[in-house]
């Protein structure tokens, strides 16, 4: 009668055990992402949003694609999403978006807004953990901030404005971004920047430090800054400082347009094609770039840990690189080369 009974009891465990394992494998199949159809469908055990107001630029799509390498590795997808591709949407009805659509993390390019820092401590508060990339914000509950260290760039444009210095007297060196790529961490590049020169400048130089952060909310509105800019020309500084991308563009441009090339030395940000053709051509002197590839996998890496262990790093400083004349071969595709 023991050993039946015991039989029995072994049947029973069995079942409850194979049922058991059937229901869990059940629940993680509805959880995964079902992408496409028929034979070219895949399925992703997570689904991670990224939102950027400039998902068009070479710097973005490299920071995409990065991430969505990654992100497969690890049987997840990234699906990027803009405000650009949305008429009429903000980048925080992009966030709301995420947040209705349950996806398992956010990744995105803060903008200090009341309204952003209210969404991301929402998203939190649903299980939904979100990552800054490039700009942070501390106000909120981000689980992690992928972007520069402040200092290790301010060193990196210092070594380069130093070089263009006037032997005596005074070189006017300007920083230029847009409303979209002045933040924090900028400023405290500027601020590094200004701290060295003044302490490295050599008897009889002096250096007239500005910064000038154009609105770009409307179309055009850079291009036709840094048109007026070369125009005036009295108003031309010795050295000009892009900060971001679409600026470094435009003032290449503008220096052949306006016959202005060897007269205002440029340090420009990034390796587009267009920028890499421009420091070949000895019109830009040089560009700082950070890693790309590093944010994207660094982002998804975030995310991964903190959902699956509970916690992640706090910090992730990517590297930057000083991208010259002799180096532009090592950015290019191969097809370029």
């Amino acid at each position: 009668m023991k050993k039946f009974t015991l039989t029995v009891f072994c049947i029973l465990a069995g079942c409850i055990f194979f049922l058991s394992g059937i229901w869990i494998y059940f629940q993680k199949s509805l959880d995964r992402v079902e992408l496409g159809e028929g034979e070219h469908a895949a399925s992703y055990q997570r689904h991670y949003l990224m939102i950027s107001n400039d998902k068009d630029t070479s710097m973005w799509q490299s920071v995409y694609e990065s991430a969505s390498k990654e992100a497969e590795e690890k049987d997840a997808y990234v699906e990027l999403l803009s405000p650009e591709q949305m008429n009429g949407y903000s980048q925080a009805d992009c966030l709301k978006i995420g947040i209705a659509s349950q996806v398992d993390g956010i990744i995105l390019e803060a903008d200090g807004s009341k309204e952003e820092q209210h969404l991301i401590n929402e998203a939190l508060k649903g299980g939904i953990p979100v990552v800054t990339v490039m700009t942070d914000d501390t106000a909120t509950g981000r689980i992690s901030f992928v972007g520069l260290n402040s200092y290790q760039t301010g060193s990196a444009y210092t070594e380069q404005i130093s070089g263009m210095l006037k032997a005596q007297g005074t070189t006017s060196v300007m920083f230029l971004s847009t409303s979209s790529s002045k933040t924090q961490e900028t400023n405290l590049v500027y601020s590094q920047v200004k701290k060295e020169l003044e302490a490295q400048k050599k008897t009889g130089q002096s250096v007239d430090l500005t910064e000038y952060c154009v609105d770009s909310s409307a179309d055009f509105d850079t291009e036709e800054f840094v048109r007026d800019m070369f125009v005036n020309d009295e108003n031309l500084p010795d050295v000009l400082v892009c900060m971001d991308e679409v600026v470094t563009e435009c003032v290449y441009q503008a220096l052949i347009d306006y016959n202005q090339v060897g007269n205002v030395k440029v340090i420009g940000f990034y390796y587009s094609d267009v920028i890499l053709d421009a420091i070949d051509k000895e019109i830009i002197s040089s560009a700082i770039a950070l890693d790309m590839d590093e944010i994207g996998r660094y982002s998804v890496n975030a995310l991964d840990e903190y959902l699956s262990l509970g916690h992640s790093n706090n910090y992730y400083s990517v590297n930057q690189h000083v991208i010259t004349k002799e180096n532009t071969k090592d950015y290019r595709t191969e097809d370029e080369k």
